[in-house]
């Protein structure tokens, strides 16, 4: 048989002893949960939120504030700016 084999003629896992058919056993395991590892990893980086944790959790804006905001970055004319005010403070 040859001086890898013992009497049975079953060979051994890399030298250890005992180890027999639990040694590929363990590996596709090992293997497995590699992968899986890696998908979870994947699919948890996909689907994290754009942006800081902190811009996530603030508190909306008051609608005036907002309105405040457009006019100072030139999206609305002061005369628009006038009208969402006196429509959000109710008056006529």
């Amino acid at each position: 048989m040859g001086p890898w084999c013992n009497r049975l003629g079953w060979g051994r896992m890399g030298g250890w002893p005992g180890v027999g058919l639990l040694g590929p056993l363990f590996g596709g395991i090992l293997l497995l949960g590699m992968i899986a590892l890696l998908i979870i990893g994947a699919l948890w980086f996909a689907r994290r939120p754009s942006g800081s944790r902190a811009t996530a959790l603030q508190v909306p804006e008051d609608p005036l504030e907002i309105a405040q905001h457009r006019l100072a970055a030139g999206d609305i004319t002061t005369a628009e700016f006038e009208e969402i005010r006196v429509r959000l403070s109710g008056e006529r």
